[in-house]
């Protein structure tokens, strides 16, 4: 006899029932579900075969699913060592698990389900619980998954006493995938200035600045005198570039609020009037982004103070960074080792 504690749960060995208190979510569906189906011709046949001395479960065959293999375990009349009287009990055990070695656990959700012979569809019943396998603990299920008197009124047992049960089980193991987002200290000297020599003199194609270092990480400037091709000859375009990373970060991406501005070279109150401000997210498929649109060639070569001896001055402010990078996983744990 299974053991139990002063409440009535089980304690080994036993599958664990719904909690006091805890309630089952019921939903229905069309689609039969995807692991196993039990589909009984005939429970009263069935029930004649239980009442025989200590025959008072069905047990499916075994059943593969999400690599692990399972057995059904059907009450049709009620589990009443776990208080189950009167009400529909199923459960799912695993079995063949020699090869997992010791200690083992394995975490599942479970989805049971019954047939709602009227309409036709899947009465789903589950309560969002991950369920942990073990030793111990290999059976979970719940004793009062439906009662009696409704399984019978309620077009899940059909006038010729037909009826069927199932199960999805789905095992949870973590990959180790994630990320954090995280908000990066304010930097301390978060702006650069480009002074673009012999601004005249540049040619259609594109031109980088130097490097430069804003909260550890490398960024650059990165302009076309003469525009991008959609706007070539007609306006100046620049650009905010993530250039490098410092070593060792799994970053997947980056928040940056930033401020392009040309410096008004007699006058810099005057240079808010280019400035221009941008809210975007970095990548490594996306490390570049600004403004095609900055500035056009007929206001910029038209103010002699933004040129001033072929030297125009371009300024970058980064005022914010926030940056979303991969989790690591944890490293494995120690098990002991199982000699042959």
């Amino acid at each position: 006899m299974n053991r139990q504690d002063e409440d009535g749960k089980s304690c080994i060995n036993t599958p664990s029932n719904e909690m006091e208190g805890d309630k089952l979510v019921k939903t229905k569906r069309k689609e039969a579900p995807a692991h196993y189906i039990l589909d009984i011709e005939s429970l009263q046949m069935l029930l004649e075969i239980l009442s025989k001395p200590r025959l008072d479960r069905y047990e499916s065959t075994e059943f593969e699913a999400s690599g692990h293999k399972w057995r059904l375990i059907l009450y049709p009349e009620g589990d009443k060592q776990r208080n189950g009287g009167g009400h529909i009990s199923l459960y799912l055990r695993i079995v063949d698990v020699e090869k997992l070695g010791r200690a083992w656990e394995i975490d599942a959700l479970i989805n049971f389900f019954v047939l709602d012979q009227e309409d036709n569809q899947y009465l789903s019943i589950q309560d969002g619980r991950v369920k942990r396998f073990n030793a111990v603990k290999r059976e979970w299920g719940f004793s009062r998954l439906l009662p009696l008197t409704e399984f019978h009124d309620k077009g899940y047992l059909s006038k010729k006493g037909r009826c069927e049960f199932g199960v999805e089980v789905f095992v949870l193991k973590s990959e180790g995938k994630g990320e954090c987002f995280s908000i990066l200290d304010y930097p301390i000297r978060n702006y650069y200035i480009w002074k673009v020599e012999k601004f005249s003199k540049l040619g259609e194609s594109s031109h980088y600045s130097e490097d430069f270092t804003v909260g550890d990480y490398k960024w650059r400037l990165h302009l076309y005198r003469q525009g991008v091709a959609k706007v070539k000859g007609q306006y100046l375009s620049i650009f905010l570039c993530l250039h490098e990373l410092k070593e060792n970060t799994f970053w997947t991406q980056f928040h940056v609020e930033f401020k392009l501005r040309i410096i008004d070279q007699s006058d810099k109150l005057n240079s808010k009037k280019t400035e221009k401000t941008g809210n975007a997210w970095f990548s490594a498929t996306k490390p570049a982004w600004g403004f095609p649109y900055f500035i056009k060639r007929a206001d910029l070569e038209g103010n002699k103070d933004f040129i001033v001896n072929d030297e125009m001055v371009v300024e970058a402010e980064i005022s914010s960074m926030s940056m979303a990078k991969e989790l690591t996983p944890d490293p494995p744990k120690p098990q002991e080792e199982v000699r042959p």
